[in-house]
């Protein structure tokens, strides 16, 4: 039997804090690229506690965001 994976992708509009650009930076880095899955895993869930509890709007911008999703008649944003 073959799972479906779900995936989604946010698009963040925000200005980032010098400890965002960092992470960001982090995250993108060539080391970050070959790195195994469970240091992505975590580095990627550092970014997001930060978002979490330190930028407001972008918590807003995403409840925002999923409730327009699912008064769409093609709820897509777990595609």
């Amino acid at each position: 039997m073959q799972s479906h994976k779900l995936s989604m992708k946010l698009y963040l509009d925000f200005d980032p804090c010098v400890e965002c650009k960092e992470m960001m930076t982090e995250l993108s880095s060539e080391e970050m690229l070959f790195a195994d899955d469970e240091t992505r895993a975590d580095v990627s869930a550092k970014f997001l506690r930060h978002l979490t509890y330190n930028h407001n709007e972008v918590v807003k911008a995403v409840m925002s965001e999923v409730k327009s999703q699912q008064r769409s008649p093609e709820f897509d944003l777990y595609k």
